[in-house]
Protein backbone atom coordinates (compact mmCIF):
# COMPACT_ATOMS: atom_id res chain seq x y z
CA UNK A 1 0.00 0.00 0.00
CA UNK A 2 0.83 3.06 -0.54
CA UNK A 3 2.50 5.79 1.77
CA UNK A 4 0.29 8.72 2.43
CA UNK A 5 1.83 12.00 3.73
CA UNK A 6 -0.23 11.79 7.59
CA UNK A 7 1.16 8.70 7.71
CA UNK A 8 4.67 10.12 7.41
CA UNK A 9 3.99 13.03 9.07
CA UNK A 10 5.28 11.46 12.94
CA UNK A 11 8.26 9.94 11.63
CA UNK A 12 9.25 12.70 9.29
CA UNK A 13 8.79 15.37 12.16
CA UNK A 14 10.83 13.67 14.86
CA UNK A 15 13.22 13.11 12.30
CA UNK A 16 13.37 16.75 11.28
CA UNK A 17 13.25 18.16 15.52
CA UNK A 18 16.71 15.90 15.67
CA UNK A 19 18.40 17.14 12.46
CA UNK A 20 17.99 20.88 14.26
CA UNK A 21 19.81 19.78 17.32
CA UNK A 22 22.23 18.68 15.55
CA UNK A 23 22.29 22.10 13.22
CA UNK A 24 22.67 23.96 16.62
CA UNK A 25 25.69 22.39 17.53
CA UNK A 26 23.45 19.76 20.02
CA UNK A 27 25.08 16.53 20.55
CA UNK A 28 24.25 13.69 19.24
CA UNK A 29 23.17 11.13 21.44
CA UNK A 30 20.82 14.35 21.98
CA UNK A 31 19.02 13.92 18.66
CA UNK A 32 18.37 9.93 18.62
CA UNK A 33 16.94 10.73 22.30
CA UNK A 34 14.35 13.37 20.97
CA UNK A 35 13.32 11.49 17.99
CA UNK A 36 12.85 8.42 19.82
CA UNK A 37 10.88 10.32 22.79
CA UNK A 38 8.41 12.24 20.24
CA UNK A 39 7.84 8.63 17.91
CA UNK A 40 6.96 7.41 21.66
CA UNK A 41 4.60 10.13 22.12
CA UNK A 42 2.74 9.28 19.56
CA UNK A 43 2.32 6.04 19.76
CA UNK A 44 5.71 4.31 18.11
CA UNK A 45 7.15 2.37 20.81
CA UNK A 46 9.79 0.54 18.64
CA UNK A 47 12.00 3.87 17.13
CA UNK A 48 15.61 3.55 16.86
CA UNK A 49 17.76 6.56 15.62
CA UNK A 50 21.47 7.11 14.80
CA UNK A 51 22.60 10.10 14.34
CA UNK A 52 26.81 11.72 12.86
CA UNK A 53 27.71 15.43 13.43
CA UNK A 54 26.33 14.80 9.33
CA UNK A 55 23.66 12.60 9.51
CA UNK A 56 20.88 10.95 10.93
CA UNK A 57 19.29 7.72 10.36
CA UNK A 58 14.89 7.45 12.30
CA UNK A 59 13.09 4.21 11.67
CA UNK A 60 9.66 3.51 13.21
CA UNK A 61 7.39 0.29 13.29
CA UNK A 62 4.13 1.12 12.45
CA UNK A 63 0.50 -0.09 13.79
CA UNK A 64 0.62 -2.16 10.81
CA UNK A 65 3.93 -3.78 11.86
CA UNK A 66 5.43 -2.17 8.78
CA UNK A 67 9.01 -0.80 8.94
CA UNK A 68 9.17 3.15 8.10
CA UNK A 69 12.83 4.90 7.80
CA UNK A 70 14.14 8.62 7.01
CA UNK A 71 17.41 9.76 6.27
CA UNK A 72 18.52 13.37 6.76
CA UNK A 73 21.65 14.93 5.72
CA UNK A 74 23.30 17.69 8.33
CA UNK A 75 24.60 20.38 6.16
CA UNK A 76 25.45 23.40 8.60
CA UNK A 77 26.14 23.61 11.79
CA UNK A 78 26.11 26.53 14.32
CA UNK A 79 26.30 26.95 18.00
CA UNK A 80 23.22 27.75 19.20
CA UNK A 81 22.28 27.00 22.31
CA UNK A 82 19.16 28.90 22.45
CA UNK A 83 17.99 27.04 19.82
CA UNK A 84 18.48 23.54 21.51
CA UNK A 85 16.83 24.55 24.49
CA UNK A 86 13.93 25.37 22.61
CA UNK A 87 13.97 22.14 20.95
CA UNK A 88 14.51 20.61 24.58
CA UNK A 89 11.39 22.09 25.91
CA UNK A 90 9.46 21.80 23.33
CA UNK A 91 9.97 17.49 23.64
CA UNK A 92 9.32 17.75 27.19
CA UNK A 93 6.16 19.88 26.64
CA UNK A 94 4.93 17.43 23.96
CA UNK A 95 5.86 14.38 26.47
CA UNK A 96 3.52 16.40 29.64
CA UNK A 97 0.67 17.64 27.21
CA UNK A 98 0.69 14.79 24.48
CA UNK A 99 1.20 17.43 21.68
CA UNK A 100 -0.05 16.38 18.15
CA UNK A 101 2.65 16.09 15.26
CA UNK A 102 0.15 19.07 13.82
CA UNK A 103 1.25 21.33 16.76
CA UNK A 104 4.88 20.28 16.96
CA UNK A 105 5.17 21.16 13.10
CA UNK A 106 3.95 24.65 13.89
CA UNK A 107 6.51 25.38 17.26
CA UNK A 108 9.10 24.26 14.78
CA UNK A 109 8.46 26.82 12.64
CA UNK A 110 7.86 29.05 15.49
CA UNK A 111 11.33 28.09 16.60
CA UNK A 112 13.11 28.20 12.72
CA UNK A 113 12.08 32.10 12.95
CA UNK A 114 13.05 33.31 15.73
CA UNK A 115 15.99 35.40 16.38
CA UNK A 116 16.91 36.31 20.29
CA UNK A 117 19.85 38.90 19.05
CA UNK A 118 20.47 41.05 16.48
CA UNK A 119 23.60 40.82 15.09
CA UNK A 120 24.58 44.10 16.54
CA UNK A 121 24.37 43.03 19.60
CA UNK A 122 26.24 39.41 18.76
CA UNK A 123 28.97 41.57 17.43
CA UNK A 124 29.36 43.39 20.50
CA UNK A 125 29.00 40.56 22.94
CA UNK A 126 31.90 38.89 20.46
CA UNK A 127 33.71 41.83 21.00
CA UNK A 128 33.46 41.97 24.94
CA UNK A 129 34.02 38.10 25.38
CA UNK A 130 37.24 39.29 23.68
CA UNK A 131 37.76 42.21 25.94
CA UNK A 132 37.39 39.82 29.19
CA UNK A 133 39.30 36.65 27.51
CA UNK A 134 42.55 38.71 27.56
CA UNK A 135 42.08 40.02 31.11
CA UNK A 136 41.60 36.23 31.87
CA UNK A 137 45.29 35.83 30.34
CA UNK A 138 46.81 38.70 32.57
CA UNK A 139 46.59 41.12 29.19
CA UNK A 140 46.60 44.70 30.83
CA UNK A 141 43.75 47.11 30.36
CA UNK A 142 45.05 48.47 27.10
CA UNK A 143 45.90 45.35 25.73
CA UNK A 144 41.92 44.53 26.41
CA UNK A 145 40.63 47.40 24.69
CA UNK A 146 42.77 46.66 21.83
CA UNK A 147 41.14 43.34 21.27
CA UNK A 148 38.04 44.44 22.32
CA UNK A 149 38.72 46.27 18.48
CA UNK A 150 40.25 43.13 17.27
CA UNK A 151 36.93 41.19 18.25
CA UNK A 152 34.23 43.37 16.41
CA UNK A 153 37.10 42.78 13.16
CA UNK A 154 36.71 39.27 13.68
CA UNK A 155 32.76 38.85 14.28
CA UNK A 156 31.93 40.85 11.36
CA UNK A 157 34.18 39.79 9.03
CA UNK A 158 32.69 36.46 9.80
CA UNK A 159 29.65 37.59 9.51
CA UNK A 160 29.83 38.62 5.99
CA UNK A 161 31.74 35.62 5.12
CA UNK A 162 29.05 33.29 5.95
CA UNK A 163 26.46 35.35 4.12
CA UNK A 164 28.58 34.47 1.17
CA UNK A 165 28.55 31.13 1.79
CA UNK A 166 32.35 30.56 2.74
CA UNK A 167 33.35 27.15 3.73
CA UNK A 168 33.54 26.66 7.72
CA UNK A 169 37.79 25.72 7.17
CA UNK A 170 38.06 28.87 4.63
CA UNK A 171 36.35 31.20 7.33
CA UNK A 172 38.50 30.15 10.19
CA UNK A 173 41.52 30.86 8.29
CA UNK A 174 40.64 34.45 7.49
CA UNK A 175 39.41 34.66 10.78
CA UNK A 176 42.91 33.39 11.73
CA UNK A 177 44.47 36.23 9.84
CA UNK A 178 42.39 39.04 10.83
CA UNK A 179 43.05 38.50 14.37
CA UNK A 180 46.88 38.44 13.71
CA UNK A 181 46.43 41.34 11.44
CA UNK A 182 44.48 43.36 13.38
CA UNK A 183 46.57 42.86 16.65
CA UNK A 184 49.60 44.15 14.91
CA UNK A 185 47.96 47.42 13.80
CA UNK A 186 46.74 47.50 17.50
CA UNK A 187 50.14 47.17 18.60
CA UNK A 188 51.48 49.50 15.93
CA UNK A 189 49.30 52.05 16.38
CA UNK A 190 50.35 51.97 20.20
CA UNK A 191 46.92 51.14 21.69
CA UNK A 192 48.17 47.68 22.88
CA UNK A 193 51.44 46.89 25.19
CA UNK A 194 51.41 42.97 24.13
CA UNK A 195 51.05 41.52 21.04
CA UNK A 196 50.75 37.83 22.41
CA UNK A 197 47.74 38.63 24.84
CA UNK A 198 46.00 40.49 22.56
CA UNK A 199 45.79 37.99 19.82
CA UNK A 200 45.47 35.26 22.54
CA UNK A 201 41.93 36.57 23.73
CA UNK A 202 40.91 37.68 20.57
CA UNK A 203 41.26 34.23 18.80
CA UNK A 204 39.15 32.35 21.36
CA UNK A 205 36.02 33.54 19.76
CA UNK A 206 37.12 31.28 17.13
CA UNK A 207 38.94 28.50 19.32
CA UNK A 208 36.34 24.86 18.53
CA UNK A 209 35.86 24.76 22.46
CA UNK A 210 32.72 23.30 22.67
CA UNK A 211 33.06 20.86 19.52
CA UNK A 212 35.91 19.52 21.71
CA UNK A 213 33.80 19.29 24.64
CA UNK A 214 31.03 17.44 22.61
CA UNK A 215 33.29 15.10 21.35
CA UNK A 216 34.48 14.21 24.68
CA UNK A 217 31.03 13.64 25.54
CA UNK A 218 29.88 11.26 22.38
CA UNK A 219 32.84 9.13 23.31
CA UNK A 220 31.87 8.85 26.76
CA UNK A 221 28.61 8.14 25.99
CA UNK A 222 29.64 5.41 23.58
CA UNK A 223 29.04 7.34 20.34
CA UNK A 224 32.47 6.79 18.65
CA UNK A 225 32.03 7.81 15.35
CA UNK A 226 30.57 10.77 16.23
CA UNK A 227 33.15 11.73 19.08
CA UNK A 228 36.29 10.81 16.90
CA UNK A 229 34.35 12.87 13.61
CA UNK A 230 33.48 15.95 16.01
CA UNK A 231 37.50 16.04 17.29
CA UNK A 232 38.31 16.09 13.92
CA UNK A 233 36.50 18.73 13.05
CA UNK A 234 37.93 20.23 16.18
CA UNK A 235 41.19 19.19 15.18
CA UNK A 236 41.37 20.63 11.69
CA UNK A 237 39.03 24.33 12.84
CA UNK A 238 42.45 24.46 14.99
CA UNK A 239 45.16 23.91 12.42
CA UNK A 240 43.27 26.23 10.25
CA UNK A 241 43.46 29.16 12.61
CA UNK A 242 47.17 28.27 13.16
CA UNK A 243 47.42 28.48 9.44
CA UNK A 244 45.70 31.93 9.19
CA UNK A 245 47.65 33.82 11.98
CA UNK A 246 50.86 32.19 11.13
CA UNK A 247 50.34 33.43 7.23
CA UNK A 248 50.06 36.63 8.87
CA UNK A 249 53.14 36.51 10.67
CA UNK A 250 55.39 35.00 8.14
CA UNK A 251 54.44 37.45 5.55
CA UNK A 252 54.86 40.35 7.81
CA UNK A 253 58.10 39.17 9.49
Amino acid sequence: MEKTVDELDPLIIAAETGRRILEAGGETYRAEDVIVRLCRVWGFTDAEAFATPTGLMASIVDHDNRSRAVVRRITRRVVDLHRISRLDTLVRTAEQQHISVQDVQKKLIEIDGEHPYSTAITIFAAALSSLFFTLLFQGSIRDAIGAFFVGLGIKTFAYILQGWHFPDFITTIIGGAIAALLSILTLQIGLTEHLDKTIIGSIMLLVPGLATVNAIRDTIAGDLVAGIARLTDAVITAAALAIGAGAVFSLLR
